[in-house]
């Protein structure tokens, strides 16, 4: 069996590194470049992450406070500089509620639109359609509404979901719909006290349910008139005789 002496062996090995030696260090390099990558990503990640809290808290002070003007110059900015957080999510929600307290529809559903189409979360994105359907029902566009509580798939949302239902049935002059709306909304939510109370109000009369008026009571018999005594004549009193004439007083001596 032939024998490597050291010579070849050097040789050899010098002949390997020579083809192999540059894609190793280049991946040696790459390692190392990724591993450092990546702990200075998840460093910037971890900045920009608190960063967004710490711009979120103060926005959320201002809405708090009874001017809340500077309110919504804050609320922007968290959601111009922090796109992609969830933060520019629950921002947007709150301005889209400022919004709609301040009686302006179309800044709240720029607002929630803006949510819809950019929150990283499919519940973020659920929650600002059921308010925008909310928003479309307050300006008559039921069809729109309706379109967007389609789209809700998030399950903790169903009973919420089901009740906007009933109340776009109920504008749309179809109560049985709004019924088995608000029924479904009702077994989704566990037992809800305002659920119950519209769809009690939707109940079908049936003879069970329907509760007869009370009977008048009988009117009494006016009482009858006592007759009228016919007036008497007074009974003339007889005049008293007169008395009897004295008889004559005979004179002595005569």
């Amino acid at each position: 069996m032939e024998q490597y002496t050291d010579d070849e062996r050097v040789e050899d090995l010098k002949k390997w590194w020579k083809e192999n030696g540059a894609s190793i260090i280049v991946g040696i390099a790459l390692g190392v470049i990724a591993i450092f990558g990546w702990r200075y990503w998840n460093s910037y990640r971890d900045a920009q992450a608190e960063t967004a809290s710490r711009a979120y808290d103060a926005f959320i002070e201002a809405v708090e406070k009874p001017d809340a003007g500077p309110a919504g110059q804050l609320g922007q900015t968290v959601v111009a500089d922090f796109p992609k957080s969830p933060y520019a999510a629950l921002t947007a929600l709150r301005l889209a509620k400022l919004a709609v307290d301040g009686g302006d529809h179309a800044a709240a559903s720029q607002q929630l639109e803006w949510v819809i189409g950019n929150a990283r979360l499919d519940e973020f994105k659920d929650i600002a359609r059921l308010r925008l359907a909310r928003v479309k029902l307050a300006a008559g566009q039921t069809a729109e509404a309706e379109k967007l509580l389609d789209g809700v798939t998030t399950a903790s949302l169903n009973a919420e979901r089901e009740e906007l239902k009933g109340d776009l049935y109920l504008a749309g002059k179809n109560p049985e719909k709004a019924r088995t709306a608000y029924a479904a909304a009702l077994a989704a939510s566990g037992g809800n006290r305002l659920l119950q109370l519209k769809l009690d109000d939707l109940a079908t009369a049936t003879p069970e349910t329907v509760v007869p008026a009370p009977v008048a009571p009988p009117t009494p018999p006016e009482p009858a008139e006592a007759p009228t005594a016919a007036p008497t004549e007074p009974t003339a009193t007889p005049p008293a005789p007169a008395p009897a004439p004295a008889p004559p007083t005979s004179t002595p001596g005569q």
